[in-house]
């Protein structure tokens, strides 16, 4: 088989690990998720803001590609190339390496995260963090009609009635405010809680001119309530905070187009490991046109993936919680593929390149 035919088998790998990259931890997916779930979006602004945050998402690797491409016509290639690939397969595997440890950690912290979470619980309490202090929310119906009960650990203060609105939300989208009133050692609702007790509740506290929100999902299992991981469905911190800052930001708003395109190329702006091992095999091609397709295939497969998880979310805003409950530790695992794509490139260049070394 001719060389250069071999040279365009990587076009559907840089496809594969454009949809790879858009599984990784980052803001992609839950960008794309939250965002449309938080507008309640259509289809097509989900298609529209997936495209403008692949595109911007991109921007970095076309700039290094041309860099590379422009450059390298300088160089006499059949000297250079052979130890350009060999160079290129080590920083691959280095990457991958990197990619795969990294992914390890964070799939051991969520695990270990799950499980103690196990602990936190007070009886049929929740442990949420207001940011001032942790508090514990629970439904007492021990021989009365269920009501919520809040409290707080030991030594810590109790707020008054007055500084915390607890609000239930269904999957129904119907609302209701709770008053509390003050107990022995605990805040408790004036209002018994009606079946099904499946709801999301909202927990917002005051402090003089600001306030903290947070959320507990109770499911109904016979008459136990259990808490729904509050990082389950996100691949680490910084992606939960993400979604909870776009949820506060465009919560119950209309959007625009414009507002739209500008959220998804400011999101998307990040480069990524899988993006450099494209580069960098564009810096093995003689070809302008190849490499440009490289990069084009490489965003067309992020495309994909941010395009259908927006879609997605857009299709099944009220159920996706509970149809797509382990997407999130699916989505943990994902980056292994593209450690072992990766590997596969970088051995495939080390032996053009060895090749080549054994030809001068």
């Amino acid at each position: 088989m001719n060389p250069e035919h071999i040279t365009w088998l990587f076009l559907p790998s840089a496809v594969l690990l454009g949809i790879l990259h858009g599984l990784e931890p980052g803001h992609s997916k839950t960008m794309m998720a939250s965002f449309i779930i938080a507008t309640r979006g259509t289809i097509a602004q989900a298609v529209l803001l997936g495209i403008s945050a692949a595109l911007s998402h991109s921007l970095i690797i076309w700039a290094l590609a041309a860099a590379a491409l422009r450059f390298g016509r300088e160089w006499n290639a059949e000297t250079v190339e052979p130890y350009l690939q060999l160079f290129s397969a080590v920083a691959i595997v280095t990457l991958a390496v990197w990619m795969f440890r990294r992914t390890k950690a964070e799939v051991n912290a969520a695990h270990h995260h799950h499980h103690g979470a196990h602990g936190h619980h007070h009886d049929d309490s929740l442990e949420l963090d207001t940011g001032h202090g942790k508090i514990l929310l629970g439904i007492h119906e021990d021989g009365v009609p269920p009501v919520f009960q809040l409290r707080v650990p030991s030594g810590s203060r109790l707020p008054s009635p007055d500084e915390v609105r607890l609000i239930t939300e269904r999957a129904d989208g119907t609302k209701r405010t709770f008053p509390l009133l003050s107990k022995k050692g605990c805040l408790e609702s004036a209002d018994s809680i009606p079946e099904p007790h499946e709801f999301t509740v909202v927990v917002t506290l005051s402090h003089g001119n600001h306030s903290h929100e947070v959320r507990a999902v109770f499911r109904e299992d016979g008459h136990h309530h259990h808490e729904l991981d509050g990082d389950a469905d996100f691949q680490d911190a910084h992606e939960r905070a993400h979604a909870e800052d776009i949820r506060r930001r465009f919560a119950g708003h209309s959007v625009t187009t414009p507002q739209i395109i500008w959220f998804g190329v400011t999101g998307g702006l990040m480069p990524c490991p899988a993006a450099f091992s494209v580069l960098l095999i564009c810096l093995q091609l003689k070809k302008v046109t190849l490499g440009f397709f490289m990069v084009a295939a490489f965003s067309l497969g992020l495309a994909l993936t941010m395009v259908t998880t927006g879609v997605i979310a857009a299709w099944s805003i009220r159920h996706a919680e509970r149809r797509f409950k382990g997407f999130g530790e699916v989505m943990r695992r994902a980056p292994y593929l593209s450690c072992a794509l990766m590997i596969v490139i970088a051995a495939v260049m080390a032996w053009h390149g060895w090749q080549g070394l054994q030809r001068h």
